[in-house]
């Protein structure tokens, strides 16, 4: 008796208490840090941000600059810990020479800091970020690439031509990085357009996708670049114009490293169910990456006269206006 009395009284307060729910209310925003240390750099930089909530499906209620640039003194600064328990503070100053890139939000300024330390190899770095007016304090860790990205392909050698046809792809060959597993390569076709005799320079480019390589004791990481998959890519890049002839000039490549933090982030939210990538965080009090990245350039490598000949005369690109490799030696010729 006294059990279903209890299972009344429980009735009659949830029967009494509203349903209603607000999704949506003002809280506290987070931080958003962005720190990738580049070891061949002798400055840092770090972008600090705020969190912001717009309602969902109105495209016109843009963040104000309020919402993502915090208002109040911040302190930012770098450590360096050593295996001997030495320790190096290196500080971080607002800088306004970084232009942000195009695009939805309503500041003309990213709130970087600009933080002068020269990374040193396989070494823990530490970010604290202090708000002075809230006493709030961010913290993220570390570890710097343990050993130098050096690439093997692709490598500027007399004779030596790039090969991008059906049936047969391109490598991109790199030693392993020490304390670095995610890697990416993007591929620039760069070609000429003669019309009228005048020529003008143009590209494509085509980003790869990324991958992963833990393994250090492999003799080299490799990342192909599929030859059927590029004659494709061009076909539905590029439209016929008239009176346009086509030279192709050759290729440039970007191949990037990036350290174990960057990689988990970037594995967690090609992976992320539901809100699973929040789990996956380089700090603490706030949200964002801190890691490594370094660059390698490898310009000007020459397209084989099969690749050529292919793109003059191959089912999907054969309209598209570009010469044969005998047509561009005639055409050299004719200049001379």
């Amino acid at each position: 008796m006294r059990i279903r009395d209890g299972l009344c009284v429980i009735l009659l307060i949830i029967a009494g208490c509203s349903t209603d729910i607000d999704l949506i209310s003002n809280g506290g925003s987070i931080p958003v840090v962005y720190c990738l240390l580049d070891p061949e750099k002798p400055v840092q930089y770090v972008r600090i941000g705020s969190t912001y909530a717009v309602y969902p499906g109105d495209t016109t209620n843009k963040p104000t600059q309020d919402e993502i640039l915090a208002d109040e003194e911040i302190i930012v600064y770098l450590t360096a810990e050593y295996s001997d328990r030495k320790q190096e503070v290196y500080y971080g100053n607002l800088i306004d020479t970084i232009p942000k890139d195009s695009g939805w939000f309503p500041s003309t300024v990213n709130q970087i800091y600009a933080i002068p330390c020269a990374i040193k190899a396989d070494t823990k770095y530490s970010l604290y970020i202090r708000y002075a007016g809230t006493n709030r304090i961010v913290h993220g860790e570390t570890t710097s690439l343990g050993s130098t990205f050096t690439i093997i392909d692709p490598e500027i050698v007399p004779g030596r031509e790039a090969n991008l046809i059906n049936g047969v792809d391109y490598y991109v060959r790199f030693k392993p990085v020490i304390n670095g597993s995610i890697f990416q390569s993007t591929m620039t076709f760069r070609y000429a357009d003669i019309k009228d005799g005048q020529w003008t320079i143009r590209s494509l480019v085509f980003p790869q996708r990324v991958f992963f390589e833990e393994d250090t004791t492999v003799v080299y990481a490799f990342q192909r670049i599929s030859g059927s998959r590029f004659l494709i890519d061009v076909s539905r890049a590029l439209q016929p114009e008239p009176d346009t002839r086509r030279v192709p000039l050759g290729l440039d490549f970007h191949i990037s490293c990036g350290g174990d933090d960057l990689a988990l982030k970037i594995n967690a939210e090609n992976n992320a169910q539901s809100f699973s990538i929040l789990d996956v965080n380089s700090f603490d009090n706030a949200i964002g990456v801190f890691s490594c990245l370094v660059h390698r350039y490898v310009k000007d490598v020459p397209i084989s006269h099969f690749t050529i000949d292919t793109l003059a005369m191959g089912p999907l690109t054969h309209h598209l206006g570009f010469l044969t490799a005998q047509q561009i030696d005639s055409l050299h010729h004719e200049n001379n």
